[in-house]
């Protein structure tokens, strides 16, 4: 019988298969209070949840299902995953738990309990939601939250993720309060590898008590392009790092098919990406700008830096790109908005060099130096970086670009305690001080997604990551695009290369586009397009129909006036 694989813990890895289960570790200590009732009544507050029936929008594995009464039974698992009183989720879509309490009633508090055991490839979610509703149909957020600690951490280990009126308050209520009259509770989680749940508590008072009020329903909505996304509706990504063969090195002729729809003669007939993010993944050494254990140094980012602001360079090929398409089309309004990665100061490097010239390299091993020092370190690093570019964008003068803000690479937030999260918020205010917008694209369950707008961030685009996980189903794009609509971020479009040659993969490429009609992502909310290093412009090079299609289709979709598709 198939079960939970054990886990290899490789840093931010998620590249993690599924093996069989071992049986169970012995002499796992046991929480207090394991196997206990959740709460006994204290006057006239007791869980309202218990007893009560709920729906599951996807059941628990066979393997350790869930009959229907499980979450809601008043009995709380251990920390051993054979506790029958846990109910396992494997990947697959992110679960919706939803209890009927039968009637209004005044709600304090509300509890969802899980199980962390890595060896067992079990993890606490890295995002859970807690809901409220008055009819079942419109819904209040009440608490987006994630993981105590890391996948990595053990041993087996419990945790419940708990709104508490008292402390985060009821939002959407007419009035401060700490009690929320509702009927409906509905707790959403997401599923990486397996996720084991158990009771589900709602504590409050029977009907309506003094202080309860309603919350305001929700009215989740994408991102908007206009200020926030410097007035860019859909950004390209363009790699310009190094590559061997030569890919990151845009020119003129390969950038006018991005700035313009051409035709078959290559000859612009229209606008199409209203803007350019250009990114570098790696350095001619062959080390990262984002987080990797061979990261990058000082050098590596000087390099970057050249390259993109060289005379004939990137940004020089784009400036020129624009004035040929705007000779041929017409004076744009206002210049070509551009955007231009910050790399990511990774943990791993010891020895990134002496940015301030005080003597000494700086070195972001928080192992090494301390978190505190390490976190200085980056910062001096980034601010480095950002006064870079401003100032070798001031000296260029381009007469057909702005810049339109600065773009955070690294695509989660660390799970640890280095400070990642002050280190994005510091580099952000550097970004806004110079009224540029700050930009983030974060990959699909990445870690502390949620807190996009706490973390400083101006726009922010969801990663469903459908293209490159070819065991996922065409789900994924709804649920992506669920959690972006709720958290009010844009949505990423991905593809490579692949679309040229494998019918699988233009299959996944027109699941996105299909999504946007079906979700409502195809208008009037900002959008990233990654291609892989240029799948467009191949498409539109092509002598084959069929394959010219894939660009064709795109520019539709990008005028918002996608049909629907393959």
């Amino acid at each position: 019988m198939n079960k939970p694989g054990m886990v290899r813990l490789c840093l931010f890895s998620m590249l993690i298969s599924l093996l069989l289960l071992p049986s169970p570790i012995a002499a796992m200590a046991e929480e207090e209070g394991a196997g206990q009732a959740p709460l006994a009544r204290e006057g006239s507050k007791f869980n309202l949840a218990e007893g009560k029936s709920y729906t599951v929008n996807e059941p628990a594995d066979g393997q350790y299902p869930d009959a229907g009464g499980k979450l809601t039974d008043g009995k709380i698992g251990g920390v051993d995953y054979t506790d029958e009183a846990w109910a396992g989720f494997l990947r697959g879509s992110s679960r919706e738990i939803t209890i009927d309490l039968g009637g209004m009633h005044s709600v304090e508090s509300i509890r969802a309990g899980f199980l962390q055991q890595t060896e067992s490839a079990i993890r606490y979610p890295n995002a859970v939601s807690i809901f409220v509703s008055n009819n079942g149909v419109h819904w209040t957020a009440l608490k987006h939250a994630g993981p105590p600690v890391p996948f990595w951490i053990g041993p087996a280990q419990k945790h419940t993720f708990e709104w508490n009126g008292r402390i985060d308050g009821v939002p959407g209520a007419k009035e401060q309060t700490e009690l929320a009259y509702t009927r409906y509770v509905k707790v959403q989680f997401q599923t990486a590898l397996w996720v084991f749940a158990d009771e589900i508590e709602v504590l409050g008072y029977e009907g309506h008590v003094q202080g309860a009020k309603v919350p305001k329903a929700d009215k989740p909505e994408y991102l908007r392009p206009g200020d926030r996304t410097g007035g860019i509706s859909d950004l390209l990504l363009l790699y310009n790092g190094h590559y061997h063969n030569g890919l990151g090195d845009w020119t003129k002729e390969n950038l006018i098919p991005y700035i313009a729809y051409v035709n078959n003669d290559g000859e612009p007939q229209g606008w199409f990406f209203d803007g350019i993010l250009y990114l570098g993944l790696s350095s001619p050494e062959g080390r990262a700008y984002e987080m990797s254990l061979k990261a990058s140094n000082w050098d590596d980012w000087k390099w970057y830096l050249d390259k993109t602001f060289a005379d004939g360079g990137d940004l020089d090929e784009l400036n020129e790109a624009v004035a040929y398409v705007e000779d041929r089309l017409g004076k744009r309004k206002e210049p070509y908005p551009v955007v231009l990665m910050i790399p990511y100061p990774a943990e791993p490097q010891t020895n990134f060099g002496d940015v301030d010239g005080d003597g000494l390299t700086e070195n972001f091993n928080a192992a090494e130096v301390g978190a505190e020092a390490s976190l200085a370190n980056k910062k001096k690093a980034a601010a480095w970086y950002i006064d870079q570019v401003l100032e070798r964008w001031a000296a260029k003068e381009y007469g057909h670009l702005r810049l339109a803000g600065l773009y955070w690479l690294n695509e989660e937030v660390a799970p640890d305690s280095t400070g990642d999260a002050e280190l994005i918020r510091y580099a952000g205010e550097l970004v806004h001080q110079h009224s540029l917008n700050y930009f983030w694209i974060p990959r699909y369950h990445a870690f502390q997604f949620f807190t996009w707008d706490q973390l400083g961030f101006d726009a922010a685009a969801y990663q469903p990551n459908h293209f490159f996980q070819t065991e996922s189903s065409a789900d994924r794009i709804r649920d992506a695009a669920q959690w972006a609509k709720q958290l009010g971020m844009g949505m990423e479009l991905e593809f490579d290369e692949r679309i040229l040659t494998e019918p699988d993969a233009v299959q996944r490429y027109f699941n996105y586009l299909d999504g946007a009609n079906s979700y409502g992502y195809l208008k009037h909310a900002f959008k990233a397009y990654y291609q892989g290093n240029n799948a467009l412009l191949q498409a539109a090079q092509h002598p084959d129909p069929e394959v010219r299609a894939s660009y064709d289709v795109m520019y539709q979709f990008v005028k918002g006036k996608y049909k629907g598709g393959k």
